[in-house]
């Protein structure tokens, strides 16, 4: 379990405050001392006065207004945040920035670094247009503003108090540095007789310094992983490990860098730890003791609650990308029901363009026909009572937030479900910043509503969240700090030599001298050694095991472990090895987890057709799983709006264009009749012809700019195809379109044919349109690259004496194929004979072999033969892949091969 140290101990007895550096520290030293009090027998006990330092200065700063001294009101933290942001945009107004909300922070960051290692400013405002003057000008305005409001910050007006807490003892925990303005706080209350402690002094005059741990703990190890998965991987081995050891152990993982590896690991000790658990998150929610919890949470705006109200705040007030719209449509926080939204969301795929605002649904909407007219209405009423109760022009951040708060409830949020216990928490505290955002009333005017929901997005985005759960068994954290209370295990991850100890990277807006100088650990490569000496000393002395690790690669970057991890620790010993690379099989318990896919499955009724023509022939050959999962399982993939005419359009009016022209020319005397000028305009005339038939009749004012771009690129196309099909040996086109039933594997294959030509010797040649991306003619190996040409040709018989595709494409006009003799199609080479072989005869057994590959690529179908068993590069546009988990062939292959490292 988490323990007290005496001193604080001691302090929380007696009464006295104590001071951490975050809230988080603070919510581990109150459960820490709730863990003590039970263990003794206490059922009750006074809940200890434990702050943060910003808390604890404004709750003395309102003690003291209370009891009748006169001060300034202070300044709420969305104030705070408002002033700085306001100010910051003010003065680069005529600059071109991105985003100005992270500049304001970043100067309010930089603001408050100066406060706390006592640097003052203004004695270096900078020369104009430089970062320090533009602090100095920011600084100044912010402080013009809270004049005329009469209010200051916690900290400014702590600055002006003498003896700021009273008599009431104070211990001070975790502050690594203890910073100059600390420091004056300090010895403000001694000077004053207020009884004032820092943990970790030597005596009452000394601060706490970083050089107060030498030598090497017994407890503390070192592990190198392989890559950064593979450190995660141990880590949650470890956390197993301990807590199957001791169900009651409390351990602390600090996972520093992005926040995603932090969250991946706790969902991995969640799995691992307790799988059952894992996949009943509701029972997880509720359980009496969490296994893994995330210290600190993540920002509100992150929280799926959250982040479903902003995007409808944001959709209803200018519109979304239609990705987010769908992500935001199928969401669970509706009234309407889901099996409803998700019929509408495949009906818009199809008529939505890439960007779709209010108007544009609704009229989406009302184009709706049955059966999805009921939930396209009650979507329409929906959205419509949701714009009703939003409003439009300008008003008061509190009117605005009284708006949001109606018409969320007015689409439903956050649903007819019921919440569990983190969800609850989690739209109370949204709720609680919607009246934080209104209390801008004071400081701001009317406001239109875009920017109204433009700042709630910023406030969300900086204001963290996390429910409150019990004590957990593991905490992850991403704070580089004292843990304060004592854990029965500390694994720091991630210690590699480019990151520990930290880069230097000091304020740009301060100059870098006076951060040398004030002694900022960010600001020399001597203090961020010294900070990392200095956390190291306190995690050795926070923990009865330490782990300090390092991945030795990251993706395809090489790393080296921290010099400071030999100096501070010795190798691991006792460790658990990973019996694994892939983590899943480790997890694995019966009847939870498959190892292997059954590789057979359902046989095809040949009563039926094969489903989707030669598709299925084609899909079999790319993956055998593929095939399956598309044409049986019904893992489409689904549409997407997109710029221009959709692809299957475009294909669909070449293939009706040209089958338009061929039907008038006939073949290559027809095509030889035509001058340049008279084909153009034959071509045109079929390509509108087309366009009729696949885009729809022209509006009255002509067609869409992106239908009349796709037009005139058909008629290049068409063009530049007819100057090859001029240089080719006569021909006639017998057959466009061509409809066929072929019979294979017991089953029939209906079959349709771009083109039939007849070739002078009475010949076939087979002709197949290729719109899209080109793939390179394999006709030989067990898995050809066409082998809907193969089905085409066991159709059409042995007359035929040549086959190919035909790529109509803007990058290239080819044909790409294969023929019983040269010549016979433009550029396509003879069939490779055999030794001894004759050119008749090569293509009479090649036309058997092609015959017998088809007919095993049905047989293997109707089989239902589901075999993971792709062609090279078939995965990189296979939309499955997540559901064939080909990744896990791959674990296995590094799990045979991987050796020792």
């Amino acid at each position: 379990m988490i323990r007290l140290s005496q001193d604080v101990t001691e302090a929380v007895e007696h009464g006295r405050t104590v001071l951490v550096p975050s809230r988080q520290r603070s919510e581990a030293l109150r459960l820490a001392y709730a863990a003590r009090a039970l263990a003794v027998g206490r059922s009750v006990w006074r809940t200890p006065d434990v702050l943060p330092l910003d808390a604890w200065k404004a709750r003395e700063i309102d003690r003291r207004a209370a009891a009748g001294e006169s001060l300034p009101r202070l300044l709420t933290p969305a104030e705070d945040w408002y002033l700085w942001r306001q100010s910051a945009a003010e003065l680069t107004r005529g600059l071109e920035l991105v985003a100005r909300g992270p500049l304001a922070e970043a100067l309010r960051r930089a603001s408050q670094l100066a406060h706390d290692f006592g640097m003052q400013t203004g004695r270096f405002p900078g020369a104009p247009g430089t970062e320090g003057r533009l602090l100095h000008d920011v600084e100044r305005a912010v402080a013009e503003r809270m004049r005329a409001l009469g209010a200051a910050t916690a900290g400014q007006m702590a600055d002006r108090l003498t003896a700021l807490g009273g008599e009431r003892g104070l211990l001070l925990a975790g502050f690594i540095p203890l910073t100059p303005n600390l420091g004056g706080l300090i010895g403000s209350r001694r000077r004053n007789g207020c009884p004032t402690r820092v943990r970790g002094e030597r005596d009452p005059g000394e601060q706490l310094s970083f050089g107060w741990m030498s030598g090497t703990p017994e407890h503390a190890k070192a592990v190198l992983a392989a890559d950064t998965v593979e450190e995660l991987e141990r880590i949650t081995e470890w956390c197993r490990t301990r807590i199957e050891a001791r169900p009651d152990a409390r351990l602390l993982v600090i996972v520093p860098g992005a926040p995603e590896a932090r969250e991946r690991l706790v969902t991995l000790i969640r799995q691992h730890v307790d799988p059952r658990g894992a996949l009943f998150a509701d029972l997880a929610t509720c359980a009496e003791t969490p296994v893994a919890a995330l210290e600190g949470g993540s920002p509100l705006s992150r929280a799926p609650l959250v982040e479903h109200a902003l995007r409808s705040l944001s959709w209803l007030t200018g519109g979304l990308d239609f990705a987010d719209f769908s992500a935001w449509l199928c969401a669970p926080h509706w009234a309407v029901p889901e099996v409803d939204r998700a019929k509408l969301d495949l009906f818009l795929r199809e008529r939505a363009p890439l960007e779709i605002d209010p108007r544009t649904l609704l009229g989406a909407l009302e184009a709706a026909r049955e059966p999805l007219r009921a939930p396209a209405q009650a979507l329409n009423e929906t959205i419509v009572r949701a714009l009703r109760e939003l409003g439009s022009g300008q008003a008061s951040p509190r009117q605005w937030s009284e708006r949001f708060l109606g018409t969320l409830a007015a689409l439903g949020w956050p649903g007819g479900r019921a919440l569990n216990n983190d969800e609850t928490q989690t739209r109370t505290r949204f709720t609680e910043l919607l009246d934080d955002f209104g209390q801008l009333a004071a400081v701001a005017g009317a406001i239109p509503r875009e920017t109204a929901v433009q700042w709630l997005s910023e406030l969300a985005g900086r204001t963290p969240h996390r429910g409150a759960t019990a004590d957990a068994l593991v905490t992850v954290s991403g704070q580089l700090g004292d843990p304060i209370v004592r854990y029965d295990g500390i694994w720091v991850a991630g210690l590699h030599a480019d990151v520990w100890p930290q880069p230097v990277q000091p304020d740009p807006f301060l100059p870098l001298a006076a951060q040398i100088v004030a002694g900022v650990p960010a600001a020399s490569a001597g203090a961020r050694a010294a900070e990392a000496r200095a956390f190291m000393a306190a995690w050795s002395e926070a923990a009865d095991e330490l782990i300090l690790s390092s991945p030795l690669r990251a993706e395809d970057v090489q790393l080296s472990p921290s010099p400071l991890l030999a100096q501070h620790a010795r190798p691991a010993t006792g460790l658990p090895e990973p019996r694994s690379v892939w983590l899943p099989l480790r997890v694995r318990r019966e009847g939870l987890t498959e190892t292997l896919i059954d590789s057979s499955g359902v046989q095809w009724d040949t009563a039926r057709s094969l489903p989707s023509g030669t598709r299925s022939v084609e899909l079999q050959n790319l993956c055998p799983f593929r095939a399956y999962a598309e044409l049986r399982l019904g893992c489409t993939e689904l549409d997407a709006p997109e710029p221009g005419v959709a692809p299957d359009l475009r294909g669909k009016l070449l293939h009706t264009a040209l089958e338009e022209l061929w039907g008038v020319l006939g073949g290559s005397a027809g095509l030889a009749a035509h001058s340049q000028a008279s084909l153009l305009a034959l071509i045109g005339r079929s390509v509108e012809s087309a366009a009729t038939q696949t885009l729809g009749e022209p509006r009255a004012h002509g067609r869409p700019p992106a239908e009349q771009r796709e037009c005139r690129r058909a008629v290049r196309l068409i063009a530049a195809l007819c100057e090859l099909e001029r240089k080719r040996i006569p021909f006639t086109v017998k057959e466009t379109e061509l409809d066929r039933t072929l019979q294979l594997a017991g089953a029939s294959m209906r079959l349709r044919i771009d083109r039939l030509d007849e070739l002078p010797d009475g010949g076939l040649a087979i002709l197949d349109y290729k719109s899209g991306r080109p793939v390179p003619g394999d006709w030989y190996s067990d898995r050809p690259s066409h082998p809907q040409l193969l089905a085409y040709l066991a159709a059409v018989g042995p007359q035929t004496a040549a086959m190919a595709t035909i790529s109509v494409t803007a990058r290239e006009i080819r044909f790409d194929g294969v023929a019983a003799a040269a010549n016979l199609l433009p550029k396509v080479r003879p069939v490779e004979a055999q030794p001894g072989e004759d050119a008749r005869a090569a293509w009479s057994s090649r036309q058997a072999e092609w015959h017998e590959r088809i007919e095993r690529l049905a047989a293997d179908f109707v089989a239902g033969r589901a075999l993971v068993d792709p062609r090279p590069k078939a995965c990189e546009y296979c939309h499955v892949v997540s559901v064939c988990r080909i990744a896990d062939e791959s674990a296995d292959a590094v799990d045979r091969n991987i050796g020792d490292w």
